[in-house]
C-alpha cells in the first residue's frame, strides 16, 4: 500500500498508457475509456503548466489542434451544423496525443510498443481461428476474418506492425531475437494477405521499400532485396490465400471495367468519388463546403451531371481523406492536415530505430489514407494518436537529456 501511495500521477499515466496501447487493436470501449481517463488524470498532474509550454512549442501538436479547430470553425459555413458536429466529435480521440507526448517516460515507450504488438497478437489468434473455422466470432466471415474492426483499418494495422517487426529485425544484434522478430513478421504478413483489405497490402508494398532504404546502406541492394521480398510474398499469397487471389483477380477485372467506362466496382466507385469530389472542391477551393457527415452535395451532383455514375451515390464517404479534407475544408484544411505529417517527419530524433519507425509509420498511414478516411475512424485515429504521441515523446526525452 505504501508503494502505491508513493506512485505519482505521472507514473499512473505511464502504466495506463501501456494498457491503452495493449487494448488499442482489440477494444473500442478500451480506447474510449482510457482516452477519457488519461486526459482527465493529465489535467491534474503537478507539472501541467510545463506540459502546456511544451505543447506550445511542438508544431505537430499545434497542427493537430489547428486542423481540429478549423474543422469546428467550418461549421459556420456548413449546410448542416448538427451533422458537422457529429463528424468532428470523433476527433476527441486525439486528446491522448497531448498526454503521451508530454508525460510518457523513456522505458514506457518500448513497453507501449510491445503491448501494442501483444494486443495485435491476440487479434491475430482470433483472425486465424476464424479463417480456419475453428471458432465463430459474431458475424465475421472466414473469407474476411477481421474480429474487431473494419478490414481496411485492420489491414493497415497489420501492414504497419509487420514493418515495425522487420525494422526491429535490422536493429537487433542477438540472433535469437532476430529469428523471433522475423517469424512474427511472417505471421503478421501472412494474416495481412488472408484478409480482404487491399488498403494495407498496398501500403505494405510501398512502405517495405522505405524499410529497405533506411536500413541497408547500399541502395541498389536495398531496392533489389525489397523488390524480391515483395515479389515472393505476393506470389506466395496469390497461390496460397484464396481471399487474396480472389481480390487480386477482381482488381484486374475492375481496372478493365474502368477502362470501358464502368464505375460500378470497388476501384471504379472510388475513382468516381474522387472525380466528383474534385469538382466540388473546385467550386469551394479555399475553405471548402464545411464539415458535414452526410454526402448530400455529392449525391446532388451525381444525379444532375453524372447519371452514368449513379451506382456510387449511396457511398458514405469519399474513401480518401485527402479528397474528403479538400472538399470539406479546402486548401487551408488540406494544408493543415499535411503539415501534421510533415512536422512529424521533421522531428529531430537521434535514436535511429525510432526515427526509421517514424518514417515507416508516416508512409503506411499516408498511403492507407489514399483509399480510406483513416484520420476519421476510431481505431485508425487512435493508432495515429498513439504513435505520433510516442514519436513526440521520444523527441522530448532526447532534448531533456
Amino acid at each position: 500500500m505504501n508503494k502505491l501511495k508513493n506512485i505519482t500521477l505521472n507514473e499512473y499515466i505511464n502504466y495506463l498508457f501501456v494498457l491503452y496501447a495493449f487494448l488499442l487493436p482489440i477494444s473500442r470501449a478500451g480506447i474510449s475509456i482510457l482516452t477519457a481517463l488519461l486526459f482527465v488524470l493529465w489535467l491534474f498532474t503537478k507539472d501541467f503548466k510545463n506540459k502546456i509550454e511544451f505543447i506550445k512549442s511542438n508544431k505537430v501538436i499545434l497542427y493537430f489542434l489547428a486542423f481540429i479547430g478549423f474543422s469546428l470553425l467550418s461549421l459556420f459555413w456548413s449546410n448542416d451544423v448538427i451533422s458537422g458536429l457529429e463528424y468532428v466529435r470523433k476527433y476527441w480521440y486525439f486528446l491522448v496525443v497531448l498526454v503521451i507526448a508530454t508525460t510518457i517516460q523513456k522505458k514506457f515507450i518500448e513497453y507501449g510498443i510491445s503491448a501494442f504488438l501483444a494486443g495485435l497478437f491476440i487479434s491475430e489468434i482470433l483472425s486465424y481461428s476464424i479463417f480456419f473455422e475453428l471458432i465463430q466470432w459474431k458475424n465475421v466471415s472466414p473469407n474476411d476474418p477481421t474480429p474487431f474492426m473494419n478490414h481496411l483499418q485492420y489491414s493497415m494495422f497489420l501492414a504497419f506492425a509487420s514493418l515495425l517487426l522487420l525494422n526491429r529485425f535490422f536493429y537487433e544484434n542477438k540472433m535469437k531475437w532476430k529469428v523471433i522478430y522475423f517469424l512474427y513478421f511472417l505471421i503478421i504478413t501472412s494474416n495481412l494477405f488472408l484478409n480482404g483489405g487491399r488498403t494495407g497490402q498496398a501500403a505494405f508494398a510501398v512502405s517495405i521499400f522505405v524499410v529497405g532504404f533506411l536500413n541497408v546502406k547500399n541502395k541498389i541492394i536495398a531496392l533489389l532485396s525489397m523488390f524480391a521480398l515483395v515479389l515472393s510474398i505476393f506470389y506466395t499469397a496469390y497461390h496460397v490465400s484464396p481471399v487474396f487471389k480472389t481480390r487480386f483477380d477482381t482488381s484486374i477485372n475492375e481496372i478493365h471495367k474502368i477502362s470501358q467506362g464502368s464505375f460500378c466496382t470497388s476501384f471504379g466507385a472510388r475513382l468516381g468519388l474522387w472525380i466528383i469530389g474534385g469538382e466540388i472542391f473546385l467550386q469551394n477551393p479555399i475553405i471548402g463546403t464545411g464539415v458535414v457527415k452526410d454526402m448530400n452535395d455529392f449525391v446532388k451532383i451525381v444525379e444532375e451531371s453524372y447519371p452514368n455514375k449513379d451506382c456510387i451515390k449511396h457511398l458514405p464517404s469519399y474513401h480518401n481523406f485527402y479528397v474528403q479534407t479538400a472538399v470539406h475544408l479546402g486548401i487551408i484544411g488540406l494544408f493543415l492536415y499535411l503539415m501534421i505529417f510533415y512536422n512529424l517527419l521533421k522531428l529531430k530524433i537521434q535514436d535511429r530505430y525510432y526515427f526509421t519507425l517514424m518514417v515507416i509509420f508516416v508512409s503506411v498511414y499516408s498511403v492507407s489514407s489514399l483509399v480510406e478516411n483513416m484520420f476519421h475512424e476510431q481505431f485508425s485515429a487512435a493508432l495515429l494518436a498513439l504513435f505520433s504521441g510516442i514519436f513526440i515523446a521520444q523527441n522530448r526525452i532526447e532534448n531533456e537529456v
